[in-house]
């Protein structure tokens, strides 16, 4: 097991931790096999961040929204799914330009969904080369704009939120710190035994 390897387990081990004695029982996410994942790398043509792809082979996620921002993780099929459709929709989209005449944002074939919210947008993973690699986006899907990423890896992303979670502190305060638009929040069990993130205050 690599370092990143292990960092993915012991911060979902950490957060599992929090959630029992505190949430409702909530359905699970299923795990895929590593088979299945190496299928996925072949489709895509990529190979997946070690982080991400020990984030799928993780068993016992909990399928509610708890990432903050409202986000529930999709199982590796569920992703896949809304990958392609929303490959369809910018494909179905006009080209079109911004002020500049730079061609405006489109969901691309290397973005790689981990989590939906209620209202239709996603946190998706970043698998170009480059500076983002790896690192975890909120994708709007009215605007398709990236912006700032919420955490720079998966591994990032589940330390961040077991920390906060422990510590009672916000989290996304780096993303903050780099400029980006997501407010800073704390972790609150509502009186349905749900986690819901509040805004942090300042």
């Amino acid at each position: 097991m690599t370092t990143s390897d292990h960092e993915v387990h012991k911060s979902r081990d950490r957060i599992e931790a929090w959630f029992r004695d505190r949430l409702r029982t909530s359905p699970v996410r299923p795990a895929a096999d590593e088979r299945r994942l190496r299928a996925v790398e072949v489709d895509l043509a990529v190979a997946l961040p070690t982080d991400v792809h020990e984030w799928w082979s993780l068993d016992r996620v909990s399928a509610d929204y708890w990432i903050p921002g409202s986000f529930a993780p999709l199982s590796l099929e569920e992703a896949l799914e809304t990958r392609e459709i929303w490959l369809l929709i910018a494909e179905e989209e006009e080209a079109s330009f911004d002020a500049n005449g730079e061609p405006e944002a489109r969901f691309l074939p290397l973005f790689l969904p981990i989590a939906m919210s209620p209202g239709g947008d996603g946190l998706i993973v970043d698998l170009r080369p480059g500076d983002s690699h790896g690192a975890v986006f909120r994708w709007d899907h009215e605007t398709w704009l990236l912006g700032v990423p919420l955490w720079s890896s998966v591994r990032s992303m589940l330390q961040d939120i077991a920390a906060a979670l422990e510590s009672g502190t916000p989290v996304l305060l780096r993303h903050a710190a780099l400029g980006g638009t997501e407010e800073t929040c704390v972790a609150v069990v509502d009186h349905a035994g749900d986690l819901v993130w509040d805004a942090a205050e300042h």
